[in-house]
């Protein structure tokens, strides 16, 4: 009898909750913003188009990031290949995020670029976030934020390109600014079960197409190596080229 009793309530409430493509946008910035992550490993293939020369290159490696102490945000790019035409090369080019800087680590021309990228005083940014970060990809960013900086719409998973690799039921967003940006749009595409990105497709002012593909994931599980991965370490003068850029205003 209890059987008969509860498994028709189950199925009723079931049946009242929405499924993923149902959700309205702030239903889905909702769902963005409460995603529990403390760090994460993927594979990331990314894409850049020039609108002059319409030449494309490819570049492709590992993607690391975590909160660290204070809840500052660290993230590391790994590329170790380029792929321009028919030209593949095996190149190593690192970029890292931590707090309040960015670095640029070009391994096969031995250079460091290190950039302090908000002014002293001012709190650290996520290198994640629209509007503050250098990369469009945000992970537990607030809908308030988004809806203030952004007009924003649900899109359909691309077609063809990169992105048609992504799962049939992604969740997809078109973001365009509210003000001078130097985005025309932005559009997100979210795991619908983790509310993580797992793709991201740009087109900047002047033209510029870049996506990002993210596969592989793995949460909560770096290892030592990872996390050395994360610290910005600034390598031998004696053998590098160092350039530390301290903020300065534009």
């Amino acid at each position: 009898m209890l059987i008969q009793i509860v498994f028709p309530f189950i199925i009723a409430v079931i049946s009242l909750c929405p499924s993923p493509e149902e959700l309205s946008v702030e239903e889905i910035l909702d769902n963005i913003e409460t995603a529990e992550v403390s760090s994460l490993t993927a594979a990331v293939s990314y894409y850049r188009t020039d609108p002059i020369l319409d030449r494309r290159e490819i570049r492709t490696g590992r993607l690391l990031f975590r909160k660290g102490e204070g809840n500052t945000r660290e993230a590391a790019i790994l590329f170790d290949t380029l792929i321009i035409g028919r030209r593949r090369e095996e190149k190593l080019k690192h970029y890292m995020f931590s707090g309040r800087w960015m670095a640029e680590v070009d391994h096969a021309n031995k250079q460091f670029i290190k950039r302090e990228l908000v002014a002293p005083g001012e709190k650290n940014i996520d290198p994640f976030e629209l509007g503050s970060g250098p990369i469009p990809l945000p992970i537990g960013q607030t809908k308030e934020s988004v809806l203030s900086q952004f007009k924003v719409e649900k899109t359909s998973r691309p077609s063809d390109g990169p992105l048609s690799k992504l799962d049939e039921d992604v969740i997809g967003l078109h973001l365009v600014p509210k003000s001078g940006d130097e985005w025309e749009t932005i559009e997100l595409f979210y795991n619908p079960k983790t509310w993580l990105p797992m793709g991201v497709r740009t087109i900047e002012t002047d033209g510029t197409k870049r996506v990002s593909l993210l596969t592989k994931m793995k949460l909560n599980v770096l290892s030592d190596d990872e996390i050395k991965l994360l610290i910005i370490q600034t390598p031998d003068p004696k053998e590098w080229s160092i350039d530390i850029r301290p903020w300065a205003e534009n």
